[in-house]
């Protein structure tokens, strides 16, 4: 039996931009709450990310009482939670299509002016309902790429860290909830379970990962030779591997200090908790 705690948490109120950590993250109908709430689509309606768009991680997210604080160097918006427009945009999440609506128009040519072409803020649609698949259930999904959440693991980091030769901030590699057990442990389980309460983080897929993490969260800048040590250093099945994909089933909520117990398939399979 694998057991460890919750060690961070974080969300990213608007997809692709910068983290918040938090204390605990909140469940519900959508997801977890707060997380890929906000995505940037452009004329075409095609979502931007920091694939093409690095300097996108230097646009920085604080909660404040009305909404989110969004900054940009010395220049600041306010997203109030109130705030909404008219404006349907049909877009996808890479194949999958959702209904969305403009958030602000405000926001809209303030993102537009700062990234130097036309984008447009928008959130999903009171009636869209987007899930994934995991652990043969659905789970509620928001603008996320293809699963509610992101484990990653803080050793797997060190081990990778060594492997590179320089330190790295687990930023890079946009998690949700962060663990620490055996470096590449990770990979072997199914479930984390939260002991006596019956709820549980089903474990999906490997996080295949592209060129985000080569990306400085300090300054957005890419490093081709990084992205190149990575892709060489995290080859799982052909495929380039740092995290795991999962769906929280059964818990309304989960805080830093909560304790996990991984179960790996030969245990879910023989009743071990």
């Amino acid at each position: 039996m694998l057991e460890t705690a919750v060690s961070k948490l974080f969300v990213y109120p608007i997809k692709s931009m910068g983290a918040v950590e938090v204390d605990t993250l909140h469940f519900g109908e959508f997801g977890p709450h707060s997380d890929r709430q906000y995505m940037l689509v452009n004329e075409k309606g095609r979502f931007v990310t920091q694939r093409s768009h690095p300097i996108l991680s230097q646009f920085h997210l604080t909660r404040e009482t009305l909404g989110w604080r969004v900054r940009f160097g010395r220049d600041s918006l306010l997203i109030a939670d109130d705030s909404t427009t008219d404006k349907a945009v049909a877009t996808k999440v890479w194949k999958a299509p959702i209904n969305a609506r403009e958030k602000s128009r405000e926001a809209s040519l303030w993102f537009s002016d700062h990234l130097d072409e036309w984008v447009m803020l928008v959130e999903m649609d009171d009636l869209e309902r987007r899930t994934a698949l995991v652990d043969d259930r659905p789970a509620p999904l928001s603008f996320a790429d293809g699963y509610p959440l992101l484990i990653c693991n803080e050793q797997s980091l060190s081990a990778l860290a060594s492997t590179v030769n320089q330190p790295l901030e687990m930023r890079r590699f946009r998690p949700n909830v962060v663990v620490s057990i055996p470096a590449d442990a990770e990979y072997g389980l199914v479930r984390l379970s939260i002991p006596g309460s019956g709820g549980y983080l089903a474990l999906a897929k490997p996080c295949e990962r592209c060129n985000i993490p080569a990306i400085d969260p300090n300054t957005g800048v890419f490093s081709k030779p990084l992205h190149d040590q990575f892709a060489g250093a995290l080859q799982r099945d052909g495929k380039v591997i740092f995290g795991v994909n999962a769906a929280p089933f059964g818990l309304s909520q989960l805080s830093v200090g909560d304790t996990l117990v991984g179960q790996s398939a030969a245990e879910q399979g023989n009743g071990s908790v």
